[in-house]
């Protein structure tokens, strides 16, 4: 293998590959309505990411819950994730 095939291995390795992750709020923007991400299990922070819009009044994202994502690549490797919703589950 040359150094090309085991760097890319390696990075498929550390990246995602399903288009729909697990993740907790790292953070919160209300202002703008986006939330920053901790992917799960990788630990890994995304930038700031849109939410499916909700007919609920109050806004419902809080730090620390569990949310469902989805990751959408572009062409040259970037990514954006959209969440999709909170998780029940034990709070």
């Amino acid at each position: 293998m040359n150094f090309f095939s085991n760097q890319r291995r390696s990075l498929d390795d550390a990246i995602p590959q399903t288009p729909i992750v697990f993740a907790t709020v790292a953070a919160v923007d209300e202002s703008s309505r986006s939330l920053k991400l901790t992917i799960e299990p990788w630990g890994t922070e995304t930038g700031w990411c849109r939410v499916l819009r909700f007919n609920d009044p109050v806004w419902p994202y809080k730090v620390d819950q569990e949310v469902l994502a989805a990751v959408v690549r572009g062409d040259h490797g970037d990514e954006q994730y959209v969440v999709l919703g909170l998780l029940d589950g034990v709070e």
